[in-house]
């Protein structure tokens, strides 16, 4: 069962949600809180997903099967609607001319919104999960979403339903679940978390000395209350749990592919199972990048022209997985 690793979680927060409805309620509250920030949190991916979409847009550009008609697009998981942004941006947006915004979050759907107003292009908005929609799509995209469901199966192959014949499946931004145990990959970020732990400026080594009470109060005086706490207020308000979560717990629910928290699957996405999954599709080009364990803007500018130089030989081994997908 997908959500077998949450049942401890949901115990321990003495939520009487059933898996599936406390999967859906502690996603959908989050990411409303976290709505408002999410693109400047999130500002360092939103460079490595342009980078992304523009190299594999170029990959299916040169394999021949770029079409050269109006196209009907669905982004599912939109978010704050910036993929589909930067996706407008490329030759194959350009042959984009209705979109379709799909998230379970009204305020990601309310800041996507406005910019697709900005587009010219016809679009519409569903709050609802992907089982909701009907009809079919030329182009689907699913940026830094498949690592959130916990059915994957059941989830692509909703998606080969909605999906046109030489349609074009995207998906970005996911943990790379093939190379989790790459040796190659494990010593590049090692080496680059002990250069940052070595580069620990002294102002952070001051702060870190400061009790974490005081910080907690610090914070609370300077109107900074953690995003965490937030969700956590919602949450008990919603009678969704009774005892608020620690971040990680919250990020096990959320991100509950993901390695190295607490109640997560922790199996990252792999793509040798989107293939078994996906088998009436043809894998036009994958993939990695974050190659000693962050984003490139996160990296120091002498790593980041490695990681550049990975980037550009194709190499598999990386954090993060991409792939553009064509139906036959």
């Amino acid at each position: 069962m997908p959500f077998n690793t949450l049942l401890p979680l949901i115990k321990k927060t003495g939520s009487m949600l059933t898996p599936a409805e406390f999967h859906n309620t502690v996603n959908v509250v989050f990411h409303d809180v976290e709505a408002s920030h999410y693109d400047a949190i999130h500002a360092g991916m939103w460079e490595s997903l342009g980078e992304q979409i523009n190299l594999l847009v170029n990959d299916l550009e040169n394999s021949g099967q770029l079409p050269l008609r109006d196209l009907r697009l669905l982004d599912i998981g939109c978010g704050t609607g910036l993929s589909t942004e930067l996706l407008l941006k490329t030759p194959l947006g350009r042959q984009i001319t209705d979109i379709t915004l799909l998230d379970t979050s009204p305020n990601m759907l309310m800041h996507a919104e406005e910019k697709a107003k900005k587009w010219g292009k016809k679009y519409s908005l569903s709050n609802s999960d992907v089982n909701a929609l009907r009809g079919t799509y030329d182009v689907i995209i699913v940026s830094s979403v498949l690592h959130h469901i916990p059915d994957l199966e059941q989830f692509l192959t909703k998606i080969s339903g909605l999906q046109n014949q030489d349609g074009i499946f995207i998906h970005m931004q996911d943990p790379n679940g093939d190379y989790m145990a790459d040796e190659t990959y494990a010593k590049r970020a090692e080496e680059y978390d002990g250069i940052q732990k070595k580069g620990i400026s002294l102002k952070k080594q001051l702060f870190s000395l400061v009790p974490k009470s005081i910080k907690r109060e610090a914070n609370k005086l300077l109107g900074r209350k953690n995003y965490i706490d937030f969700v956590n207020e919602k949450l008990i308000e919603k009678k969704a749990i009774k005892h608020a979560m620690t971040p990680e717990e919250i990020w096990s629910v959320t991100d509950i592919h993901v390695e190295n928290l607490p109640f997560s699957i922790g199996s990252g996405i792999s793509m040798k199972f989107i293939k078994e999954v996906l088998d009436g599709y043809s894998l036009t080009s994958m993939r990695s990048y974050g190659f000693y364990g962050l984003l490139k803007s996160e990296l120091e500018p002498e790593y980041q022209k490695k990681e550049q130089a990975l980037i550009a030989v194709k190499e598999l081994n990386g954090r993060h997985v991409s792939g553009v997908w064509i139906k036959k």
